[in-house]
């Protein structure tokens, strides 16, 4: 149940259907840029999801689905993390790996094997990180020099996504589907213990998710019945979640959520914004008045080789002056680990092309 999306996919029985450019060229983009288009369509996917007896009414013929070579070394770590200020952690779903780079030089100073489909990550206070192991139906708590702190089951269904309350430390999981057909999140009080499950009737798939200063927890998926990209909200202390509004764009294949804690505003990425084709963006929304989100624009992420890339679940610095993740390569370069200039975009300052095959998720540690 990979959450890349795909190349390209079929809407019912026509041919493969290629979505508008949103976003084009470097920089912060005005949100008049990404009104929506009629006949415009969106589409989850997932590698093994129709295996698990889960079908929309779309279909997909993936060209990205990578072929799996578990690392079956043993795991390590280089002693001078313990100075590093800040690393970069980027989970890979071909390796089944996850590795440390240091920030923001891209060097690759440990690898952590033994996953079983590592996606989505986040950190919490005290530099730890959470990787959700979908394989396993796992949350894995790891220490920023690589030792395995404590783990959480998930008995709903497969976690892709996670986030930590910077207020309490609960741990957030978020089911990209459940056992019964919709997803949900899991909430585990201080990261222990067995969870909490909450849903939105208008959501049926959640994929990665954020607390804003306030302890509100936003999650972005596809909705249900009609399977478009949407956002729900679970205020702090409240028990029901709800659909945001979205209102001055139109994003089309969730990506990862992060909260700008300089601007206060929720940056939610797009995994088919459209630079040259299929390409990344990440937007950035003002929580307004009226409870909803405006879009005030959006930073496109390209490979090095400034071709388009397919960024999953990137991560936004503590300062928002940068922002890191994956970046599955759509044109002719490697996939990469990389580090963009935050907001202008465009191509990495730095990145490292030598490690990663089919990168996923992504987590910054800080001392």
């Amino acid at each position: 149940m990979r959450i890349s999306r795909p190349a390209t996919y079929a809407l019912g029985v026509t041919a493969a259907v290629a979505l508008l450019a949103g976003c084009s060229g470097g920089g912060l983009q005005s949100s008049s840029a990404f009104a929506p288009t009629s006949g415009q369509s969106s589409a989850s996917s997932g590698h093994g999801l129709g295996q698990m007896g889960h079908h929309h009414q779309s279909t997909y013929t993936s060209m990205r689905t990578p072929k799996v070579h578990s690392d079956h070394h043993k795991s390590w770590v280089s002693p001078d993390v313990k100075r590093a200020p800040r690393l970069l952690f980027v989970s890979d779903d071909s390796f089944n790996d996850v590795f440390i780079f240091t920030m923001p030089a891209m060097q690759l100073k440990g690898t952590l094997t033994g996953f079983s489909e590592p996606q989505g990550m986040c950190s919490d206070k005290q530099g730890n990180i959470w990787v959700a192991n979908t394989g396993t139906l796992q949350g894995l708590k790891y220490s920023r020099t690589g030792q395995l702190l404590g783990s959480v089951s998930d008995p709903n269904g497969p976690p892709v996504g996670c986030a930590v309350n910077p207020a309490n430390g609960d741990l957030v999981l978020t089911d990209i589907f459940g056992n019964s057909g919709a997803g949900g999140i899991e909430v585990y009080h201080n990261g222990s213990g067995s969870p909490t499950r909450y849903t939105n009737p208008a959501q049926y798939e959640y994929f990665f998710a954020a607390f804003n200063d306030d302890g509100d927890l936003y999650v972005d998926g596809f909705s249900y019945p009609s399977f478009t990209f949407t956002i729900s909200e679970l205020p702090n202390g409240s028990s029901t979640m709800h659909t945001v509004p979205i209102s001055g764009g139109s994003l089309h294949f969730p990506g990862g959520v992060n909260w700008d804690r300089v601007n206060y505003n929720l940056i939610v990425g797009d995994q088919e914004c459209g630079v040259s084709y299929f390409g990344s963006c990440q937007y950035q929304m003002l929580e307004n008045s009226s409870g909803g989100l405006t879009v005030l624009g959006s930073t496109p992420l390209l490979n090095y080789d400034e071709g388009p890339c397919d960024v999953d679940q990137g991560v936004i610095a503590p300062f928002s002056k940068y922002f890191a993740g994956p970046c599955i390569s759509e044109g002719s370069g490697l996939s990469s680990a990389a580090r963009w200039a935050y907001t202008s975009g465009g191509t990495p300052t730095n990145y490292n092309n030598s490690a990663v095959a089919f990168p996923i998720g992504s987590a910054i540690s800080n001392k």
